[in-house]
């Protein structure tokens, strides 16, 4: 599993229940350590998810919660431009 990071393109609802797969053990996959690798079947939520227009998210591209937001309302991550604050930083 290789993750990668992807920029929210357009707002995009995500239907409760939408099947995510996730293997135990496996770093950044959410599975519980100390379970070998048998991957086990979970939804993304009760509720439908949503996500935001602008916001970074980390995703499998080969998942099927990347499958579930489509590519076309991803897009990837620029280092430099989409991890750069704009906060007023001076008087």
């Amino acid at each position: 599993m290789a993750l990668s990071r992807y920029v929210v393109t357009n707002t995009t609802t995500v239907p409760a229940g939408t099947p995510a797969t996730v293997t135990a053990g496996e770093p950044g996959t959410g599975g519980a350590a100390g379970y070998g690798s048998a991957s086990t079947s979970a939804g993304i939520g009760y509720f439908p998810q949503t996500f935001i227009a602008g916001t970074p998210i980390v995703l499998d591209p080969a998942g099927q919660v990347y499958a579930a937001i489509g590519a076309g309302n991803l897009r990837a991550y620029v280092p430099g431009q989409d991890d750069v604050g704009h906060a007023a930083l001076a008087n």
